[in-house]
């Protein structure tokens, strides 16, 4: 006997078909495989905007408001991750994690060199070590052993992965106050050095959106004799202009 669909009316009951039934599981299954692959925790720094006008699903960084072709076998989250490494808006150690996280749900954790120098390098910043930690022949080993395959970076390009964290947070400093809807309070902080020479911290103080109380450290820099009110203003000047 051939699986032919046949509808029975019997006194106003009707025998569905078992034909039907496996096609209607069918598109279930279809339904919950879409939804699974929409569930990256890339979205996590994203929103879905929908087709554009070419039928191509958009996505919009909730950082920077940039707007990503995404989504699909030909785009999907690539390009996400990707604009997640330099976005200026969004701090690169909760994408590190987040990328971790990701990949540990995967199964085995494939290691990026990319983002191991960026991790790398919010590490040598945060716990202020010497660039010289690269040239340690027991920290290298250490690296190999934990990964043969991951590339060590030397100590001028660890300086120049330092500096693009600095203009990535510079630039993010300064949006940051632009942003602000109320005043900024400026507090400059001198001292000697037992070498004699002078330095300069300056530091904004502000209360945010969200009505808390914010520090940010504006500059470091070298501040030569003399100490006086006018080198100071101009100093101060010639910082916030940068």
């Amino acid at each position: 006997m051939d699986n032919s669909f046949y509808m029975e009316v019997d006194g106003g009951n009707v025998t569905q078909n078992p034909e039907n039934m496996e096609t209607s599981e069918t598109a279930e299954d279809i339904k919950k495989k879409k939804t699974k692959a929409t569930t990256s925790d890339v979205w996590r720094y994203f929103t879905k905007l929908g087709p554009g006008d070419d039928g191509i699903d958009r996505a919009q960084c909730d950082g920077c408001k940039q707007k990503f072709k995404a989504g699909g076998k030909q785009y999907g989250t690539s390009l996400l991750k990707r604009h997640l490494d330099r976005c200026v808006k969004i701090d690169f150690e909760d994408i590190g994690q987040t990328l971790i996280e990701m990949q540990n749900k995967m199964g085995a954790l494939k290691i990026d060199n990319h983002v191991s120098c960026e991790m790398f390098t919010a590490f040598v910043i945060d716990c202020d070590v010497p660039f010289s930690i690269v040239d340690n022949k027991k920290f290298r080993n250490w690296v190999k052993y934990i990964s043969p395959t991951l590339g060590l970076i030397t100590r001028n390009t660890l300086k120049e992965d330092v500096l693009k964290v600095y203009t990535r947070k510079k630039e993010k400093i300064k949006s940051i106050l632009v942003g602000i809807p109320n005043r900024i309070c400026l507090i400059s902080d001198l001292w000697t050095s037992i070498t004699t020479e002078g330095y300069l911290c300056l530091t904004a103080h502000f209360v945010d959106s969200t009505w808390k109380l914010q520090s940010k450290i504006l500059s470091f820099c070298h501040m030569p004799p003399p100490h006086t009110g006018f080198e100071l203003s101009s100093k101060i000047f010639e910082l916030l202009n940068e």
